[in-house]
């Protein structure tokens, strides 16, 4: 999520400046303009044309905000695909990713990362189909989920996005549904993603393992956390899958999303500081929305 000033200097990062000052002396936060990228599909999961400004309301902060432009994204999207070592050897995985790279590449710059003991970046911001083909195929056979740190991964890349005050940036995880400690806590990871603007998708693999010891279903609850809530406040969604096979289906369902993506800009009146609460609903029949419903503020 993006935001412009309307003042006489406007920050690098897009952060409000000093503003007016009011007639008692204190300072008024100037009119500030604001940008959101949601989903919109129809029933088939295919973009809905021709949505204008009076198709979307927004609400932030609990109030209703003038909707001033609707329109598809400019910019290119700044797309992480970070994927587990463990399932990074598996055919049906490989050729997934392949799939939704090569639908991707059009719209998105892809940076491939191995997510283990640490990351590993298979290849870095692209959009060339064969290097990324060549990363692919250069996976390690490496499998230890003992040893994955997802949530770190998720942080991390969040936190990258962030410093590079990236205006359209996506993650997308490739991961199991097992235990895996990690010591980035729930909260710390959700605020870095929510700063960096960024909209996460999951594809998990259930594997039906069972959790007895508090510590461990702690764990795995804390690893649910981050991949629940994430999704859902940054408008993605997460995708249960109970078979690699089924990875490629749900990459292609992931991709749908992303590529029926809507651009819109409101307006915060004079005096208004942002909020990190956001609601936005559509009013076109049939029409599917994910939107971001936390934002940075």
């Amino acid at each position: 999520m993006t935001r412009k000033v309307w003042s006489c200097s406007v920050l690098a990062a897009g952060w409000l400046s000093m503003g007016a000052v009011g007639q008692a002396g204190a300072p008024v936060a100037p009119p500030t303009e604001r940008t959101v990228h949601v989903t919109v599909i129809d029933d088939n999961g295919q973009p809905v044309p021709g949505l204008t400004a009076a198709d979307f309301t927004v609400r932030e902060g609990g109030q209703e905000r003038e909707v001033t432009a609707v329109g598809l994204p400019t910019e290119r999207m700044r797309l992480a695909v970070l994927v587990e070592e463990s399932v990074a050897a598996d055919s049906s995985v490989r050729m997934g990713i392949y799939e939704f790279a090569r639908r991707m590449v059009p719209q998105a710059d892809i940076a491939l990362v191995l997510v283990g003991l640490r990351n590993v970046t298979a290849v870095d911001y692209t959009s060339d189909l064969n290097r990324i083909v060549d990363a692919i195929n250069a996976f390690s056979l490496r499998q230890n989920p003992m040893g994955e740190h997802l949530s770190e991964g998720i942080y991390e890349q969040a936190r990258t996005f962030t410093e590079a005050e990236a205006s359209r940036p996506a993650i997308v995880a490739i991961a199991l549904e097992m235990l895996q400690s990690s010591a980035e806590r729930p909260d710390r990871v959700l605020t870095q993603l929510r700063r960096s603007g960024a909209v996460l998708h999951a594809v998990t693999l259930f594997t039906g393992q069972q959790f007895s010891e508090v510590g461990q279903m702690a764990d795995l609850a804390e690893r649910g956390q981050i991949l629940g809530e994430g999704t859902r406040n940054s408008g993605g969604r997460r995708i249960e899958v109970t078979r690699t096979a089924g990875v490629p289906n749900a990459l292609q369902q992931v991709a749908d999303d992303l590529s029926a993506q809507y651009e819109i800009t409101y307006m915060l009146p004079d005096g208004v500081e942002p909020s990190d609460r956001l609601e936005v609903r559509i009013s076109r029949r049939g029409a599917t929305l994910r939107a971001p419903i936390r934002v940075a503020d």
